[in-house]
């Protein structure tokens, strides 16, 4: 049977994040995935909060939620669900490697969503255990958007085979639009989003968990992606990101957008080397 933790309210993802951290040593991967589901009910957008979060990542402000900030809604529950003491994998050191959104139409500030998150399918992966944690977002019994949130979670093991390597598909590449990131752009993000992992605050914790310097969310990255193109997205698409390589702030990197029979393949390269760091493609649903 099914355990559902329901929050009735926003929760402090500090403190989460803390409790995470320090409970890391006890999610040691041992046991299944739980069968479990975190939920909140009637949840109401703060139109300063939205704006804040437009300015931050480049969209224009309208009465309509960016597919990403839904994201941003159900984020605090994934965090709860990770933090659960049944959850066997820890938060730090685990690896954010796809996201993929599912916009079924829009959905307009002012809308009470009932948002729920879970975890299922972990599988191996070459560098550890690989789990996919589902999102939903309702009004009333409307399903208006979904969420798949791929984490890579290194060092981990579960029974299974690892499946082979599929060949990349080639990333757009050529003349895009040139973005100067900021050094504070990971503490911008974390202000609007309530993301407050180290890596994307300050060089010093970054390069203590092993990255050169401070690096970008990869929320940030699709949103900032998706805004680019806000004007050419139909009511209802598929817009799936991997996060191929760290963006490191501050620096600089090209946007690369190509559109085919109304679909999308999208780059984030960095724009002196030409390394892809983010793929993404946008599909309309019919």
């Amino acid at each position: 049977m099914t355990k559902v933790v329901e929050l009735q309210g926003p929760p402090s993802l500090p403190k989460i994040f803390a409790r995470a951290v320090a409970t890391s040593r006890t999610h040691h991967g041992k046991s299944g995935l739980p069968d479990l589901q975190v939920v909140r009910r009637g949840v109401q957008v703060d139109p300063a909060a939205l704006a804040d979060y437009d300015h931050v990542c480049g969209f224009p402000l309208r009465d309509q939620l960016p597919a990403t900030y839904l994201h941003n809604l159900v984020f605090p529950l994934q965090v709860t669900l990770f933090a659960d003491k049944s959850y066997p994998y820890p938060l730090m050191g685990s690896v954010h490697l796809d996201n993929t959104l599912t916009a079924h139409r829009p959905v307009l500030l002012g809308e009470p969503l009932d948002l729920s998150t879970w975890a299922t399918n972990a599988r191996p992966h070459r560098s550890g255990v690989q789990v996919d944690v589902m999102s939903r977002a309702h009004v009333g019994d409307e399903l208006v958007w979904e969420g798949l949130a791929t984490y890579l979670y290194r060092g981990q093991r579960v029974e299974g085979d690892v499946p082979d390597r599929t060949p990349d598909v080639e990333a757009p590449d050529g003349a895009g639009m040139i973005w100067r990131l900021s050094g504070d752009l990971g503490r911008r993000f974390a202000a609007v989003s309530g993301d407050v992992n180290p890596i994307h605050l300050h060089a010093v914790t970054a390069k203590a968990m092993g990255f050169p310097t401070t690096i970008v969310h990869g929320m940030w990255s699709q949103a900032a992606m998706l805004a680019a193109i806000e004007n050419r997205l139909p009511a209802s698409y598929v817009a799936k990101m991997s996060f191929r390589k760290p963006v490191l702030i501050p620096g600089t990197v090209r946007l690369v957008a190509r559109e085919t029979t109304g679909s999308w393949q999208l780059a984030v390269r960095d724009n002196r080397k030409a390394t892809v760091l983010v793929r993404g493609e946008v599909s309309p649903i019919s």
